[in-house]
């Protein structure tokens, strides 16, 4: 992912978490919900540890759209695109 889509997608990241923040619901064993490493840590389940190096733009906006349309669902319920980019659009040599 290029650096500047990496921008758009955190500055998208920052917007959906200040707006599902109140929405979470409880949780056990936490004593506040933290929207912002929610949405993260969707990120990670979703496309995996190294999501930055392999996922395509859209699929991850497409996420940070589903999460914030969703706030309290699991993730396995999200059933949008998860694209991969391709080696050649990672700047891999074949």
């Amino acid at each position: 992912m290029s650096p500047e889509d990496l921008a758009a997608v955190t500055a998208r990241v920052r917007s959906v978490s200040d707006r599902i923040q109140p929405l979470l619901d409880p949780h056990p064993g936490l004593a506040r919900r933290n929207a912002h490493a929610h949405v993260w840590l969707g990120l990670k389940v979703i496309f995996g540890d190294d999501w930055r190096e392999r996922t395509s733009p859209a699929s991850v906006m497409a996420f940070l759209e589903w999460i914030d349309a969703h706030p309290n669902a699991d993730y396995e319920e999200y059933a949008g695109p998860r694209e991969q980019l391709t080696p050649g659009e990672r700047g891999e040599l074949f």
